[in-house]
């Protein structure tokens, strides 16, 4: 399951988006932050280098997202078009596995609420 989001970096904080990022040399960094129902307040670590125009994750530990997109010179400042994919431990038993998509389905649900509709779109 993917998530896609377009924003716009003009060099001031994303008002309302529970989003940090953070560009340096050639590549994205932030945290994802989300009030989860069920883990309570999460956050999600992300990175992401800048090849041409694309953005490639890199790898991280579970918990995190992978995060990749392009990024395109706009009339506001850079805009960043992204997939996000929510990256979570493997599941060794059918609990487990099921337990990672009630939590993939949660985040993604939550994610949906506390984005504008303007910035998120399903994949």
């Amino acid at each position: 399951m993917k998530a896609r989001l377009h924003l716009v970096l003009s060099g001031h904080p994303s008002q309302g988006l529970p989003l940090e990022l953070r560009w340096e040399g050639g590549e994205v960094q932030g945290v994802f932050r989300q009030a989860n129902p069920v883990l309570g307040e999460v956050a999600l670590p992300f990175a992401s280098r800048l090849t041409g125009e694309h953005l490639k994750a890199l790898p991280l530990p579970p918990p995190s997202l992978k995060v990749e997109g392009r990024v395109l010179p706009g009339t506001k400042g850079l805009e960043l078009e992204l997939e996000l994919s929510l990256i979570l431990p493997e599941g060794q038993t059918w609990g487990e596995r099921a337990f990672a998509r009630i939590l993939e389905l949660v985040f993604y649900k939550s994610l949906e609420r506390s984005l504008p509709q303007v910035v998120l779109s399903p994949v």
